[in-house]
């Protein structure tokens, strides 16, 4: 989660000047697209687990216990620092937009990043494909008839690129539930025969990735999802490679990892920080972001160090509030 998270603000910062670099930079960046496809089949993995440990009200308040904090506490500093810094105005109909995740679909303003809508609704409809994978006596069958309908589904989308860009990626979220059902083809160790198996997997997928990306207009790709098709049969091969990778270390907290899993436990704070400061601020750094180089690391970096010190307070908040509502005080009026 953590190098996911680093990839997907690579390619937002473009660190390197890469609008104008030259292969292969060029498509390190525009392959960075996987990184989100990964935070997705990540999230199935997850949910799945929720979902097998707890009711479904349980995992409901659950998700929302853990996503309001971060969302809300962001909507309440977007007002305050557009306010005073752009003197821009929230409306009433974009703030309930943004506490119940419709605003971007209905295309109001002040709404945030698509990603965080999509994650939500993600929340929403994991019961129903846990039910189907948890019952199924066959469940990568049962995985791919889910996922080739909610391609099929996500075709009346073509040409619509805000939701589009949501629903043509369940798949990959589909394939993370899967992966977390305990099928017996997800519990093979892993082999030559496997590990090639993968290495076969992303090198054919990311030809075709390659092939698209050189071959087809910016419109095209957007219009009909042709950036993902081919990366989400990549998302639980390379993350597998990834995992094989980082098991050959000796040391599974070594210096390299432990940062890695601090940015994952923080990874939607320093997203949201990220996001907010690239597209947001804008108009008032847009001439420094394209000229300096220096300028485009100190944003990377501060992004980061922002999302974790706001990762950390939310969990203060929370702690302090749960003993607040678990220890009432014992005064009683007399």
């Amino acid at each position: 989660m953590g190098l996911a998270t680093l990839w997907v603000m690579y390619n937002h910062a473009m660190l390197l000047g890469l609008t104008a670099a030259k292969e292969p930079f060029r498509f390190l960046q525009l392959a960075a697209h996987i990184s989100v496809d990964i935070f997705f089949m990540l999230s199935g993995f997850g949910l799945y687990h929720s979902l097998n440990r707890n009711t479904t009200k349980d995992y409901f308040l659950k998700r929302l216990g853990k996503l309001m904090p971060v969302w809300g506490s962001f909507l309440l500093a977007h007002i305050i620092i557009d306010k005073a810094v752009f003197g821009l105005r929230f409306s009433l109909k974009e703030i309930i937009g943004f506490l119940t995740f419709q605003g971007f679909r209905a295309q109001l303003g002040n709404q945030g990043n698509w990603y965080v809508y999509t994650i939500f609704l993600y929340y929403l409809i994991a019961p129903i494909p846990f039910s189907f994978l948890k019952e199924s006596k066959h469940r990568l069958t049962t995985c791919g008839i889910l996922c080739a309908v909610s391609w099929i589904a996500a075709y009346s989308y073509f040409g619509n690129r805000d939701l589009l860009i949501t629903f043509i990626r369940i798949p990959a979220f589909l394939l993370g539930m899967y992966m977390a059902s305990g099928d017996e083809l997800t519990k093979k160790e892993y082999s030559k025969r496997s590990l090639a198996i993968c290495l076969g997997i992303t090198a054919v997928f990311g030809t075709i990735h390659f092939f698209v990306l050189s071959r087809c207009s910016i419109d095209v790709l957007w219009d009909y999802g042709l950036w993902w098709h081919a990366l989400i049969p990549m998302t639980v091969p390379f993350s597998l490679l990834l995992c094989r990778l980082f098991s050959l270390t000796k040391d599974p907290k070594s210096i390299l990892l432990k940062p890695l899993d601090l940015i994952g436990s923080a990874s939607l704070e320093i997203f949201l920080a990220h996001l907010y400061i690239f597209k947001y601020w804008g108009e008032i750094t847009g001439i420094l972001l394209q000229k300096s180089v220096g300028f485009r690391i100190a944003v990377f970096f501060a992004s980061i160090l922002i999302g974790l010190v706001w990762h950390e307070l939310i969990k203060l908040c929370v702690r302090l509030i749960s003993q607040i509502i678990s220890h009432p005080s014992d005064n009683t009026v007399k």
